[in-house]
């Protein structure tokens, strides 16, 4: 689902839940990992990927540096290390708010358990600018971490750039 303002749009191939926002917790996430890192700013990194869980949901104009942004690779990926394994409910990503938002795209959200993936969903996108994306994952899926990534199509490079991921659900 696309969260606009306060409400949430259908998107292609995608299908409508109610679901009630108080239910479940932010799961704390301890570390996060990039597939790359976009630049070369010798031992510093601006667009680390812990930028993804800074808390910081505002990656507008004049503070670009909180996202976390991969190199173009084919397949780039985001892995967030939950604090403990959990049932995860939801994960909610927020797009950049100043450019380059239809980067994300054929995103596919996975719950990581013990080394196996299981599928939250996937948005075929384009977003764009300053969107939020959510993904319901079913019932009862427990994991230790989360990964994001896009499904490069045809060998064809892709950034991987968020403000934030937030991921919702209980321990």
């Amino acid at each position: 689902m696309k969260i606009e303002g306060n409400y949430t749009t259908k998107q292609p191939e995608c299908k409508y839940l109610e679901m009630e926002y108080e239910k479940g917790q932010n799961l704390v996430a301890t570390t996060a990992s990039l597939s790359s890192v976009f630049g070369d700013f010798s031992n510093y990194a601006l667009f680390k990927a812990s930028n993804a869980i800074d808390g910081t949901k505002r990656c507008e104009e004049g503070n670009t540096t909180n996202v976390a942004h991969s190199k173009p690779q084919i397949n780039p990926w985001l892995k967030l290390n939950l604090i403990n394994t959990s049932i995860v409910e939801r994960v909610l990503i927020y797009n950049r708010q100043h450019c380059c938002g239809e980067r994300l795209h054929d995103v596919q959200v996975d719950v990581v358990d013990n080394g196996r993936n299981v599928s939250c969903g996937f948005y075929p996108g384009p977003a764009a600018i300053g969107d939020r994306i959510l993904f319901l994952c079913e019932r009862e899926t427990r994991g230790n971490g989360v990964t994001v990534s896009i499904l490069s199509k045809d060998g064809q490079p892709d950034t991987l750039h968020v403000c934030e991921v937030e991921v919702y659900g209980r321990s």
